[in-house]
């Protein structure tokens, strides 16, 4: 039996307690904290003014609706890079219950990324009253928002179904995504588009599957026109192999990972 075939029969088995740990951890969260689902709407929005700071500001750099420009990658950067960070420790800070109990490993990263795709969702609506604020107007085109979300859902579960495995064996993960995630944040086209890239390294930016989505996002938010379906049909591709040698590695290591945490 393959391993994607697998984790869509564990999905099933174990539907109502990933639903029930998704909504307790945000539960959770929500209250450890003052201001509660506040904090998911001032978080992207505190992001978005110091990065205009900086660059209208400091730099006296940016446009027409920069504001926009910047939030609408930078939504989809913060729902990466929790997602990410999240499920490389996954796995070991679930030791003590999974010395209890048998759970799908791969579970434990997939609730992680819920949870911050709950919160994601909460930027894009703080995007689209951001619209109306600067007067950039609806298009049919926003209908299309959920052909990129889910590209970029099964980018972030590949990524991390592979560091939730890694997560167990290397102590050093942490320092290294911090490295690689501050690497690939100043590489992607976050604060600035690629007409600042010159156009003879152009491509290796193209390279970076965020540059295809933060503009396919771009393009249905604020530009009124479609995604890049050639490009994120690719990275489409590329992230169902990603999904599918993670699991591989998940349950393939099921029952070493209890021995190692």
């Amino acid at each position: 039996m393959s391993s994607l075939k697998k984790a869509i029969q564990d999905f099933k088995k174990y539907k109502e307690y990933i639903l029930f740990t998704t909504k307790s951890e945000l539960k959770v969260q929500l209250s450890s904290t003052f201001l509660g689902y506040l904090w998911w709407i001032l978080d992207p929005l505190m992001y978005m003014l110091v990065y205009m700071l900086v660059v209208m500001i400091i730099f006296k750099s940016g446009g027409e609706n920069f504001p926009i420009f910047v939030f609408s990658a930078l939504v989809p950067w913060k729902w990466t890079v929790s997602s990410i960070k999240d499920a490389a420790k996954s796995i070991k800070g679930k030791s003590s219950i999974l010395q209890q109990v048998y759970l799908p490993k791969y579970i434990l990263p997939l609730i992680k990324t819920l949870i911050n795709t709950t919160k994601f969702l909460f930027g894009i609506l703080v995007l689209l009253v951001l619209l109306i604020f600067f007067r950039v107007p609806y298009t049919v085109h926003l209908m299309e928002f959920f052909v990129v979300f889910m590209v970029q859902l099964s980018l972030i579960l590949g990524i991390g179904f592979i560091l939730a495995h890694l997560g167990v064996f290397f102590k050093d993960i942490d320092n290294i995504l911090d490295f690689t995630l501050r690497f690939w944040f100043y590489v992607s086209p976050t604060l600035y588009g690629l007409e600042k890239i010159p156009e003879k390294v152009r491509f290796i930016w193209w390279l970076n599957p965020l540059t295809t989505i933060y503009t396919s996002y771009r393009n249905i938010f604020l530009e009124g026109t479609s995604p890049l379906y050639g490009p994120l049909l690719i990275w489409f591709a590329f992230s169902v192999v990603l999904i599918s040698i993670g699991l591989k590695y998940l349950y393939k290591f099921d029952k070493n990972y209890t021995k190692v945490i």
